[in-house]
């Protein structure tokens, strides 16, 4: 079940929440332990939480990363679920819609490691927040892969102005290569609002994004090169 996750983190909720309700009324004849539902309930209230802080004027980057931690644990959550009680016995027709997945695609797709090397254009889109408009680096769109090009990762950090003395998980000199930026995430939209906290503005961001494999194989494309804008 290829690319069965919303892109957005409302609708990762969303998914969750009618995962839960469904699953009270199918779960039996699945499986699927109590425990897992209270669990992945559990995860479902601490992400909407965090959300809910993450955007209120009350965001700080530390908050912005514990969003980022709590959704990875839904999502961990989701995927034991699906793939450990929602292939023995499979899933039916009904089965897929009243759980928001797609039917299975059963067409085998090409795997590899992406060649194609991805950057982006930044915006501006309000105090302390960056628009990144995905593209591909000039001279890289003919080696895209549409099938396994479908995802991409991307690195972040912030450099304080000279003179101002870093703090939290603020870089401490310009990055020189992509593990040197702290925060990560992957994403699989258009164009991505990254929000910092107030006390950023007037620094540098830093930014390095990459192509996942979409196939769930281990296979990353090039890091482009780093590109970094200031934090309005």
């Amino acid at each position: 079940m290829a690319n069965w996750l919303p892109g957005t983190r409302e609708g990762q909720l969303n998914m969750a929440r009618v995962w839960v309700t469904t699953i009270q009324t199918r779960g039996a004849a699945w499986g699927i332990p109590a425990a897992s539902v209270t669990e992945l309930q559990s995860a479902i209230t601490e992400a909407e939480a965090i959300l809910q802080t993450a955007l209120s004027a009350e965001r700080t980057a530390a908050i912005t990363t514990e969003c980022q931690r709590l959704f990875g644990i839904l999502v961990e959550k989701m995927r034991f679920i699906k793939d450990r009680y929602f292939k023995t016995p499979p899933l039916v027709a009904e089965d897929y819609t009243a759980l928001l997945l797609k039917t299975p695609d059963t067409n085998k797709s090409p795997r590899g490691i992406p060649k194609a090397q991805m950057t982006a254009e930044v915006g501006r889109s309000g105090t302390a927040m960056l628009i990144l408009y995905y593209k591909y680096a000039e001279g890289t769109e003919s080696l895209a892969d549409p099938h396994t090009d479908v995802r991409y990762q991307v690195r972040y950090g912030v450099l304080p102005p000279p003179g101002i003395e870093a703090a939290g998980t603020d870089l401490t000199k310009a990055p020189v290569k992509a593990e040197e930026l702290p925060v990560v995430f992957s994403t699989k939209r258009r164009k991505d609002i990254i929000m910092f906290n107030a006390t950023d503005s007037g620094k540098t961001a830093y930014f390095d994004i990459r192509i996942e494999n979409g196939t769930g194989e281990d296979g990353y494309g090039p890091w482009c090169p780093i590109f970094h804008a200031i934090v309005p």
